[in-house]
């Protein structure tokens, strides 16, 4: 059927210190500039606002304003909802949409701005619901975290044209705990980010951060549910049977880094930790290629980036024993039990010292993104849009709603 095309506005409002969440929706932008639909692109902050330029997606920069946040705690209130047909009080953000004519909202991130929308429909993404999954993290319960998070989704999810997320894990906890119509619900895959489909690397990692002999490679910020410490007893295990194995870390501390470091003093391997901060691209790459195995020992799923950053560089992927990581990547990686750290050290010495197995892991990685990068998304996504188009034809000429 023909549809018309509509104006969609695509927000991008994770930082680029997000790490894998700003890597999204920089993938997920340059997917979407290939529907037949027009993609309006809006961000709040200036660094990103250049670095979507230097990608080639032109963007709008919204300043965000005190005001703004008043907007928005009137419009959450349930007074607001009284009194919203008389009166409109439009958030800066929707009379930007209105500015730019946009017909579908596409937040690429779980945002709260979908919360203050009273003139549009939209489509709204979920990662993960790790706040259920593990509530004792401080990450998902402190400061009233969680119920931050069920008061967003409870909010957003039964209203929205359409939800996405990246696996079917994800879609049945979306029905069962929110009650959501599963048929506007869509799985959209994560893919890698393109700039490590390349295989050109013009730095040499060791000497750049002084890394002496072989390591494993951590990229994840500094959250509790990252499982840092969990390294770190495999590496003094190893060290004590005689084995050197270093571990770089890198990634934004989100408050647990003093913790990790201090206990890596404490173990008294703290010379085999480098912790780098958080890296460019290029350096990212580097650390992949050199590395003996990405290692993620994770609570929080059920999908993660690096194990596909891996594939596409290929690297030895070990990652933690649960039914939703297996159902990410299969066979194409060792798992280890989050709940015995022998089992981890098992998976380091047979790297070591078993070559083939090593590229048998590569093999299998790239066999596995293959087949992952083989999910034409886009059309996953025109076809929402043009869905919306349809209905939208009955009321888009209407000036007075």
């Amino acid at each position: 059927m023909d549809t018309k095309k509509i104006n969609v506005g695509v927000v991008l409002q994770s930082d680029l210190h997000v790490g894998g969440g700003f890597q999204y929706e920089l993938t997920m932008a340059k997917v979407l500039q290939k529907t037949k639909h027009n993609t309006i692109f809006f961000t709040f902050s200036k660094s990103n606002e250049q670095i979507l330029r230097d990608n080639g997606i032109e963007v709008v920069l919204i300043k965000k304003r005190i005001i703004d946040k008043l907007v928005r705690f009137i419009n959450r209130t349930e007074l607001s909802y009284l009194l919203a047909p008389r009166i409109k009080l439009i958030s800066k953000i929707e009379k930007e949409f209105m500015k730019y004519n946009i017909d579908l909202v596409y937040f690429l991130s779980p945002s709260g701005l979908a919360l203050d929308l009273i003139r549009h429909n939209f489509i709204i993404t979920v990662w993960d619901l790790c706040h259920l999954d593990h509530p004792e993290f401080p990450e998902v319960s402190f400061y009233r975290e969680f119920e931050r998070r069920e008061k967003l989704y409870k909010g957003v999810l039964k209203k929205a044209v359409a939800v996405i997320t990246d696996n079917m894990i994800t879609k049945q906890k979306i029905v069962r705990h929110y009650g959501v119509n599963e048929e506007r619900i869509y799985i959209v895959p994560f893919l890698p980010p393109s700039h490590i489909m390349s295989d050109e690397i013009n730095v040499d990692i060791k000497t750049k951060y002084s890394i002496d002999g072989e390591f494993i490679y951590y990229p994840a910020q500094f959250w509790p549910h990252k499982n840092h410490v969990y390294v770190l007893n495999a590496i003094k295990i190893l060290k004590d049977e005689g084995i050197h194995l270093n571990v770089v870390f890198s990634g934004s501390d989100k408050g647990n880094l003093n913790y990790i470091m201090s206990y890596a003093r404490t173990l008294g391997i703290a010379k085999q930790v480098k912790y780098i901060g958080f890296v460019s691209d290029e350096d990212v790459k580097a650390l992949y290629k050199e590395a003996l195995a990405l290692v993620m020992p994770t609570y929080f799923g059920p999908t993660n980036l690096p194990p596909l950053e891996a594939f596409a560089l290929g690297t030895p992927v070990i990652y933690s024993d649960t039914p939703d990581f297996r159902a990410q990547i299969g066979d194409a990686g060792l798992f280890c039990d989050l709940y015995d750290v022998k089992s981890l050290v098992h998976h380091l010495k047979l790297l070591i010292y078993d070559k083939d197995l090593r590229k048998i892991l590569v093999e299998k990685g790239k066999l596995k993104l293959k087949e992952i990068l083989s999910n034409k998304i886009e059309d996953t996504l025109e076809s929402i849009f043009d869905l919306y188009s349809i209905k939208l034809s009955t009321w888009k000429n209407i000036t007075n709603l």
